[in-house]
């Protein structure tokens, strides 16, 4: 049997890495949740061997390697029917690995949530595709509009930028100031692939932007026991909000769900029970700079 020339020649390793974990992971079964994971596993192989030393100059010199990671992420989404096109097609444009500590940019693209500090973590990218599909799916029925969004929880900045590529009007809360900060910079390295430039704010993102206006979105990154009646008050009617909700709590175990809410009138809304999810809390106040 003729051996099958490798995908790519005169390469580096790195390169010929990715492209022999491409090859056998075409035999394999595709694994649910789990986007990148032959080419993954085979790079951490090579760095524990030592032929790859894991620096952030190694992976600036062979961006490709990130590119496709991004494309199999976006790819493994479609096959799960998570997010519209819209919203995949966001999250093809955004790099990821732009939003996590150069130390898991080996992970960056698998369904994971990574550590951001401050006890928070970047979402998984299934739970952003969900989410985001769940509000613009709501907010767009019965020839509604999905233009002008609030945010509570920027984060690292990954879902704002995601948003970004798609909304007019994007209106974004952080209660932890070093993540605020943090946003805003990672925000201004993508800067030139989004669509609208986010609005970030410092402050408790429990009372929303009132001065704004109403929204034909809410999304909520943070599990609380209730929803706040003030961004219920913030939504337009025919406006939707997602969130991760309590729905139970057994001592200091929460079972969480999301939830979508339509606002159907001046004093109406309905909900929608969604998945099961895990959030971090949804807190009051606001938090500065000490850990």
């Amino acid at each position: 049997m003729n051996k099958k020339k490798p995908k790519f020649e005169h390469l580096s390793e790195v390169q010929r890495a990715w492209s022999s974990a491409q090859a056998r992971r075409q035999a394999m079964p595709v694994k649910p949740m789990s986007f990148a994971p032959s080419p993954t596993e085979h790079l951490y192989s090579i760095m524990r061997e030592g032929t790859l030393r894991s620096t952030s100059a190694d992976w600036r010199a062979h961006p490709e390697i990130l590119s496709k990671s991004r494309t199999q992420m976006v790819e493994a989404l479609r096959r799960l029917r998570l997010g519209d096109e819209v919203v995949l097609a966001a999250m093809a444009r955004v790099p990821r690995h732009v939003f996590v500590d150069e130390a898991f940019y080996l992970r960056a693209y698998d369904d994971d949530a990574l550590p951001i500090g401050y006890e928070q973590t970047i979402s998984h990218p299934s739970t952003v595709a969900r989410m985001l599909g769940l509000l613009r799916e709501g907010a767009l029925k019965l020839g509604g509009r999905c233009e002008r969004i609030l945010e509570v929880g920027t984060g690292c900045g990954y879902q704002s930028a995601v948003l970004a590529c798609f909304v007019r009007e994007l209106y974004s809360i952080e209660r932890i100031e070093p993540l605020y900060r943090l946003a805003q910079v990672n925000l201004a390295k993508v800067q030139s692939v989004l669509l609208s430039e986010p609005n970030l704010r410092f402050g408790d993102g429990l009372v929303g932007w009132s001065e704004v206006g109403s929204f034909d979105g809410i999304v909520m990154a943070a599990a609380g026991l209730a929803i706040p009646q003030d961004l219920l008050e913030q939504l337009r009617v025919g406006g939707v909000l997602v969130a991760p909700l309590v729905v139970n709590q057994r001592g200091a175990q929460q079972f969480q769900q999301l939830v979508r809410i339509t606002r159907v009138s001046l004093r109406e809304w309905q909900n929608e029970f969604l998945d099961a999810v895990h959030f971090v809390p949804l807190l009051q106040g606001t938090q500065g700079t000490q850990k």
